[in-house]
């Protein structure tokens, strides 16, 4: 009989649902969030040359 004493008990989240976790691989969105990080990142660094060049003038 399965129980709370039992150590490879897990109880069932109702706010979960039938399907838990992704199937997925997480490689994909790890790169996306990666490239997106980056390039924010980048467009910023490329704001501040644009930026200091003009002041440079």
């Amino acid at each position: 009989m399965a129980g709370h004493q039992d150590p490879n008990y897990v109880a069932e989240n109702p706010f979960e649902g039938r399907g838990r976790a992704m199937k997925s691989n997480d490689f994909p969105d790890a790169g996306y969030g990666f490239a997106i990080g980056g390039g924010f990142f980048i467009v910023l660094f490329i704001i501040a040359i644009i930026v200091e060049a003009a002041t440079r003038l």
